[in-house]
């Protein structure tokens, strides 16, 4: 894919920026690694003379601050709480096989909509995973007596542990429905008795929903960003779809 020309798209660019807003933005330049930290993107045009200078993606943050640029590194827990607005919730799926995890997100949106959770984003990753995520306007203000701003890493952990849990043996018996322990005992080389815990399937040796990587200053992929591994863009996705 020619980044220049992809970046250079007005609709991409509208799409970029307006999903930064507020947010701490890291610039990768492909095998050079990120740029500074903390960055933000605050017009369109800068999209497209980041990717003249060598830009191949970009990552944003889950939360939410009144001005990323007065982030330091080392900041007390209390400074970042004061300079914190919100965060979304972000579950970040990552599977062995992209068909692993279509069946966890599958999952996942299910569970939250049995909670009558409405405002659920998904996108592809541009390469074997997903991202869900629920803004931080779904959520009460406040939560025993702590404001729901503050309550991060705390909140999102807890949330994403909980899915984790409830979609735990429904995952688990779509897998199998697909392949026998046998087949994906070989396809992983592990004995099946790792395969199993609590006398049941554990699918998440195939698809991951990592909950200690959800932590302060956090990124992840911004949507209509490229994937460098995979040349693929990281696209929005309809739940219907």
């Amino acid at each position: 894919m020619n980044l220049l020309k992809y970046y250079s798209r007005r609709d991409i660019q509208k799409e970029i920026v307006e999903i930064s807003k507020n947010r701490e933005v890291a610039v990768k330049f492909g095998d050079k690694g990120y740029g500074k930290r903390p960055d933000v993107i605050q017009f369109e045009n800068d999209v497209y003379e980041l990717a003249k200078k060598g830009a191949t993606s970009f990552h944003i943050s889950e939360e939410r601050w009144q001005n990323p640029l007065l982030i330091k590194t080392g900041m007390a827990r209390k400074q970042l709480d004061d300079l914190r607005m919100g965060w979304d919730l972000l579950i970040d799926l990552d599977g062995i096989d992209l068909e692993y995890s279509k069946l966890a997100a599958y999952y996942l949106i299910e569970a939250l909509k049995f909670y009558d959770v409405k405002h659920i984003s998904l996108k592809f990753s541009g390469n074997k995973g997903f991202h869900l995520s629920i803004p931080f306007e779904t959520f009460p203000k406040r939560i025993n007596n702590i404001e729901i701003k503050d309550f991060f890493p705390e909140g999102p952990r807890i949330i994403a542990a909980y899915l984790k849990s409830i979609i735990h043996e429904h995952l688990g018996s779509a897998i199998l429905e697909k392949e026998s322990i046998n087949e994906i005992s070989k396809k992983l080389d592990k004995p099946k008795e790792e395969l199993i815990k609590n006398n049941l399937f554990d699918p998440f040796h195939l698809v991951d929903i990592d909950t200690i990587l959800i932590s302060s200053r956090h990124l992840f992929r911004a949507p209509y960003s490229i994937n460098e591994k995979t040349g693929l863009v990281s696209i929005p996705i309809k739940l219907n779809n």
